[in-house]
């Protein structure tokens, strides 16, 4: 398989446009801000300190469930078409172009109707608010996590290469940052990174947005390819052991590469998601595809953007080989859920 990225969009704590956002994820940027949560603190001084996450600050504030998500997707994919020089005006277009909707499953018991809310009337939302008419032939959400974008884009695959569709619209979006009962309920757990506790992730959100079609097909209509998608592996979260689930796809796509320059992954600062990318480092010869790769880690500049995260890792590839400072001309992205679902692909120079 094969799929020609033809554009980009981007919405995070670093900015609202891919352009900007990955330029600034390059340098090592982070906009890490505090937020309404609270957390016991014993240090030199005992008290409360709070935790501390990255908002979109200057656009998300007052909105929370619906319309959160639809107003990070609308802005996800106004950049996108801004990016791609794409208008609504081609209703053709749109209407030859499945949308797919990543998102994450329930965190906490009281998050079930929010998602399912989400699941119901997020993609209408979507498609009122931004006018654009996508394909009645496919129309999906997938509530997978972290691993949303890339399984996405395996199924995009197939809808491609079986005619249904030309294109399609992949959005992954997420919020850590917004509900204050579920980041209590995730600092109860011992998940987030606190004054107490060095080892958790940062809460972020984000919204990143793909438009993938067929090489021949983009090629055909002058669309401008930044990059090449090879190799996707997506696997559940049963069957293998929980550490070696990662190491099983990630050793199928790695079969596929020659050299890898990069490495763009889901390491977040939980120590389960390290001890799984060690697995994989420890099985491995000295001379293999990774043996000089460059690891690049986007939580540490947005925090854990859920099941935007593919879609990020995705999107800073890409721009890698636009702005030509890729090491090479072999990407490894990867993506692990919270339930332990993996996905992994290379990002190829087109």
């Amino acid at each position: 398989m094969s799929l020609a990225i033809t554009g980009l969009g981007l919405v995070s704590s670093l900015g609202h446009d891919v352009v900007s956002g990955c330029a600034a994820i390059r340098c090592g940027m982070a906009r890490p801000v505090p937020l309404g949560l609270q957390v016991v603190s014993s240090g030199d001084e005992p008290g409360v300190e709070p935790v501390v996450g990255f908002p979109i600050q200057g656009l998300t504030e007052g909105f929370v469930g619906l319309g959160l998500h639809a107003l990070l997707v609308q802005e996800a994919i106004r950049d996108l078409c801004i990016y791609a020089e794409l208008t609504g005006a081609d209703s053709r277009f749109w209407q030859d172009t499945a949308f797919f909707l990543g998102l994450s499953g329930p965190r906490t018991p009281e998050q079930d109707l929010m998602v399912e809310q989400l699941q119901e009337r997020l993609l209408p939302a979507v498609s009122r608010r931004s006018g654009l008419r996508f394909s009645p032939r496919l129309q999906k959400v997938l509530a997978r996590g972290h691993v949303s974008v890339l399984a996405a884009m395996a199924e995009a695959d197939e809808a491609i290469a079986s005619g249904q569709v030309q294109r399609a619209l992949i959005v992954g979006v997420d919020s850590l940052t917004s509900d204050l009962e579920a980041l209590e309920w995730l600092a109860m757990k011992g998940r987030l990174k606190t004054p107490e506790r060095a080892v958790g992730f940062m809460p972020g959100e984000a919204a990143a947005a793909l438009l993938v079609e067929d090489p021949a097909q983009a090629r055909r209509r002058g669309a401008r390819v930044e990059a090449r998608v090879e190799a996707l592996r997506v696997g559940g979260g049963d069957g293998a052991a929980p550490s070696m689930r990662l190491v099983e796809v990630l050793e199928g796509t790695l079969a596929r590469a020659t050299r890898i320059g990069d490495v763009y992954g889901d390491l977040n600062g939980e120590e389960s998601r390290a001890m799984e990318w060690g697995t994989l480092l420890a099985r491995l010869p000295a001379d293999s595809v990774l043996a000089e790769v460059r690891s690049h880690w986007p939580a540490v500049s947005l925090g854990d953007t859920g099941a935007a995260s593919g879609g990020v890792s995705m999107a800073v590839a890409t721009r890698s080989f636009v702005r030509k400072y890729a090491r090479g001309d072999e990407i490894l992205v990867w993506s692990r859920s919270d339930e332990g679902a993996v996905a992994s692909g290379l990002l190829v120079r087109p």
